[in-house]
């Protein structure tokens, strides 16, 4: 398989995961008769598998962590013997209230805490220190780690074929565009190109359907990812690893963690503003030059 088809089969995986992890929430009508549980239980069982094939080929085309692996699969074992048991049907049994919390707790649910472990651990340049992030308890989590492990690692970048490259300018070390040609991602390129942003590298991958940009040294390390769809609706969100300034990063669109750690945030746009609107965040997106170092001045 090569790279590019790699990267492509990622994305498409973990959008059909997502899809699938919100096709299995049960809703009040999968329990008006006994029938309808029983298609709900099927449903969850195939969905179950498909989650298990998808997540695993991640896993394996990106060499997540194997301790990870090992244990992603054992908790898919136990999960899918949990659904097959009488204990799930007695759940069932219960009701839509009772079925939505086993779904929630083992499937769908990600805990707070464990997010966060996640930003503040995983970021390009930095490398991904797994042995720092808390351990995944649900299905959700795990495909969250196996994402963000991928997108944070500077080599899924470098392996995915060039498309045009600017080196050693007197305004730019490196800026690359990978993946495929495409209008939009060609007007992307020269936008950004002549731009004010101020970062070292930039990498650009764009896909069909997907484009994930990231700027080393804006925030450290930032990584933004647009989604395209087939209507004029975009969608685009952002993962800063390093804030060097609350202030500047709240002036972001659609900023919604602003930490002393760490900044996501996400928005929608269309085709006739996307290029303004990414080129705008970049430029904002605080960097090591925007440290306040008048506390560190009164310390002395």
């Amino acid at each position: 398989m090569d790279d590019l088809k790699k990267v492509e089969n990622l994305f498409d995986y973990n959008l059909k995961v997502k899809k699938l992890l919100s096709d299995i929430v049960p809703n009040p009508t999968d329990f008006y008769s006994d029938y309808d549980t029983f298609n709900y239980i099927e449903d969850l069982k195939d969905s179950l598998s498909k989650i298990e094939t998808y997540i695993n080929k991640m896993m394996l085309d990106y060499k997540i962590p194997h301790s990870v692996l090992i244990s992603f699969n054992n908790q898919m074992k136990q999960l899918k013997r949990k659904v097959k048991s009488w204990s799930f049907k007695r759940i069932t049994k219960q009701g839509y209230t009772a079925t939505l919390d086993f779904i929630s707790s083992n499937i769908t649910y990600m805990r707070p805490e464990f997010v966060e472990a996640i930003y503040e651990n995983f970021a390009a340049f930095h490398g991904c220190n797994e042995n720092q992030v808390l351990k995944p308890i649900t299905i959700n989590e795990y495909s969250h780690f196996v994402h963000s492990y991928v997108i944070n690692n500077e080599t899924f970048y470098s392996s995915v074929p060039i498309v045009s490259s600017v080196k050693n300018d007197s305004k730019w070390k490196e800026v690359n565009l990978r993946g495929r040609e495409s209008e939009l991602g060609n007007q992307l390129y020269v936008a950004i190109l002549n731009s004010s942003i101020e970062s070292d590298r930039l990498e650009i991958i764009n896909l069909d359907k997907k484009i994930i940009i990231m700027a080393k040294d804006l925030g450290h390390a930032a990584i933004i990812e647009i989604e395209l769809t087939d209507k004029d609706k975009i969608f685009v969100k952002y993962f800063i690893p390093k804030n060097t300034s609350m202030e500047k990063m709240s002036l972001l669109k659609g900023i919604y963690t602003n930490k002393k750690g760490f900044a996501t945030g996400s928005f929608q746009t269309t085709k006739d503003k996307i290029i303004t609107d990414v080129c705008t965040l970049m430029q904002g997106i605080p960097t090591d030059k925007d440290i306040d170092l008048s506390k560190f001045r009164r310390a002395l």
